[in-house]
């Protein structure tokens, strides 16, 4: 008789591990076939072919999550074992297996989806959470700029929205014919084609980067799943430039002038400002800094904490509370209003101005494919993002060691934190003056 077990081979704790099936039957029938469903090791029984009992819940990981996974399980077992039952008295082989789990999943022959077609698929399965990535659900952000490199992906196309057409008619441009892309067509002439029209719309190195990393992991989840056999994706030459940008920080001395300002009589500036500044003191992303709330603080040694999981990465934050951020905490019950991230990015460069933050920053910025030389007010390059930025740089600055900021922001590689760190050469050259190398020791000159 058949049986059917579900089985995790890796061991290692806190990462998702593939699921594999094994399929006995009878002395001469024993192998495993891999599913494109992974779980945490931990969490799993090989032996019992259940849950465990103890499973420690969280953001990442829902009771609903193990529901909706036990379900599937069963489903998938009665429809193997139907399948099987309808071959009578014909060997299983692993091919056989595959072919049926492909079935289970309704996944379309080799050549019979469009690469078009599968993109819109990859992205709808994100959003309805029946496509994970390493265990985890994809992030609002992560949707919406998978989502903003289909629009892009079609317009290349000639594809376009009704808004798209309506603004290119009025700005009397002609679209782009027509011409569909298939997986087949990733290539590196393609790639060159590809920059050209973002230089065209005078995007930047790292938008442009954005998009071909989209499109590469979109390709290999692809080939993964044997929609084509295309590596031009692969080379060294196809690749997501990146380049740096000019991203400013708020030192203490500006963050104490904002924290300062009357904003009584205006409450959507006075509550963009609070929530800014709660990430400027914690170092957290707008997607987490703005979602503070009295479930999050906790008590260690007698101190107020707090404690988050960060939405992005599953990596648990435990942030020291300094005053300021419990007096902006305490005048809403430690429960942050909640705000839009577009309007936070609109207000606070109105009340950084109202800080008197004007000086002017000079950079150069990538466009089109050319530099560009800006000069711009400082307050109209704040956004959401400077407070993570000021967090991480005002501690750096403090004296705080790097390893010690990296457990409270949640880089895992000391490379992206400092990334973030945002001073000057004039800053670290006021730092390392008063260094003992540079101070020395008192010497008599010889006369």
């Amino acid at each position: 008789m058949a049986t059917l077990h579900f089985i995790v081979k890796s061991n290692k704790q806190k990462q998702p591990a593939t699921i594999y099936i094994r399929f006995r039957d009878g002395r001469e029938t024993d192998f495993y076939v891999q599913t494109p469903e992974k779980i945490f090791p931990e969490y799993w029984n090989n032996k019992a072919q259940n849950f465990k009992q103890r499973i420690l819940y969280s953001e990442i990981f829902q009771e609903k999550d193990k529901i909706n996974m036990e379900e599937k399980f069963s489903r998938m077992r009665d429809f193997i074992l139907k399948e099987h039952y309808k071959l009578k008295s014909k060997q299983v082989t692993r091919i056989w297996l595959m072919t049926i789990i492909d079935k289970f999943y309704d996944k379309k022959e080799p050549g019979t989806e469009t690469l078009s077609q599968y993109i819109k698929r990859f992205i709808d399965e994100a959003e309805s959470g029946k496509r994970l990535f390493k265990g985890k659900r994809y992030t609002f952000s992560t949707l919406k700029n998978y989502k903003g490199f289909e629009v892009q992906f079609n317009e290349y196309q000639g594809i376009y929205t009704e808004e798209r057409l309506k603004e290119l008619k009025e700005n009397k441009e002609l679209p782009r014919p027509v011409k569909m892309v298939n997986f087949g067509d990733i290539t590196i002439d393609f790639y060159n084609d590809f920059l050209s029209f973002f230089n065209e719309k005078n995007y930047s190195p790292n938008t442009i980067g954005r998009h071909i990393k989209h499109l590469k992991v979109i390709m290999r989840q692809a080939k993964e799943e044997g929609l084509h056999n295309n590596t031009e994706f692969q080379r060294k030459s196809f690749e997501a430039m990146t380049a740096p940008v000019e991203n400013v920080y708020l030192n203490e001395e500006e963050l104490k002038k904002i924290f300062d300002l009357d904003l009584s009589d205006n409450k959507p500036y006075e509550v963009a400002r609070d929530v800014f500044l709660c990430g400027c003191y914690t170092a957290q992303r707008y997607s987490d800094y703005s979602r503070i709330c009295k479930d999050h603080i906790k008590k260690y040694s007698g101190r107020n904490v707090i404690e988050i999981i960060q939405q992005k990465t599953g990596e648990k934050c435990i942030i020291p509370i300094r005053p300021e951020l419990n007096f902006i905490l305490s005048k809403y019950d430690y429960n942050l209003p909640r705000t839009h991230e577009q309007k936070v990015n609109k207000y606070i460069k109105e009340v950084v101005k109202m800080a008197e933050i004007i000086e002017t920053v000079s950079y150069e910025e990538s466009r089109g494919g050319l530099k560009v030389k800006k000069s711009e007010p400082k307050y109209e390059l704040i956004k959401t993002h400077s407070a993570r930025r000021s967090g991480c740089t005002n501690m750096y600055l403090a004296g705080i060691p790097t390893i010690d900021i990296m457990k409270i922001s949640g880089h895992k590689t000391e490379r992206e934190f400092l990334k973030y760190i945002k001073v000057s050469k004039e800053e670290t050259a006021v730092i390392l003056s008063d260094h003992p190398y540079f101070v020395g020791n008192t010497l008599k000159i010889a006369r």
